[in-house]
C-alpha cells in the first residue's frame, strides 16, 4: 500500500508543468538622455530593468516585465555590493552629447551627457 502511494506521489510531481514566467510591475527610478535616445530606469522585486525611447518621448511611470528572480540555489550567498567614487579625468564634446571621462580604483569610466551639460566631478561606481 505504501509502495502504491509513493508510485502515486511521484508520478504527481513528475506530471506537475513547469511554472511559468512571472509578470511583475517595475516602476521608474530614473532615466537619462544620450543623443536620440533616453533609457528609462526602472526597479521590479530588486531587480533593474532598462527600456530605451526616443529622447522626446516620456518615460512611462512603470512597465510589464518577465521577472528575472529564479528559485534560490542552494550554496553560498552572492557577495554583498559596495560603491566607491571616481573622479573626473577629461571630457570630450561630440556634436549632441558629451563623453565624461573618470577613473576610480584603477579602472576608467564613462558618463554620457548632454554637450551642454556640465561633467559631474565624482560618480558613484557600484561593484
Amino acid at each position: 500500500m505504501r509502495l502504491a502511494i509513493a508510485i502515486a506521489v511521484v508520478g504527481v510531481l513528475c506530471a506537475a508543468p513547469a511554472l511559468p514566467a512571472q509578470t511583475i510591475t517595475a516602476y521608474k527610478t530614473g532615466e537619462r538622455t544620450t543623443g536620440q535616445t533616453k533609457q528609462c530606469y526602472y526597479d521590479g522585486l530588486g531587480s533593474e530593468y532598462t527600456r530605451t525611447v526616443s529622447s522626446i518621448e516620456l518615460c512611462p511611470l512603470s512597465i510589464q516585465v518577465t521577472s528575472r528572480r529564479s528559485e534560490p540555489s542552494p550554496g553560498p550567498s552572492p557577495a554583498p555590493r559596495s560603491t566607491f567614487t571616481a573622479y573626473k579625468t577629461g571630457e570630450e564634446t561630440t556634436g549632441s552629447t558629451k563623453q565624461c571621462y573618470y577613473e576610480g580604483l584603477g579602472s576608467r569610466y564613462t558618463r554620457t551627457v548632454q554637450s551642454y551639460q556640465l561633467c559631474p566631478l565624482s560618480i558613484s561606481i557600484e561593484r
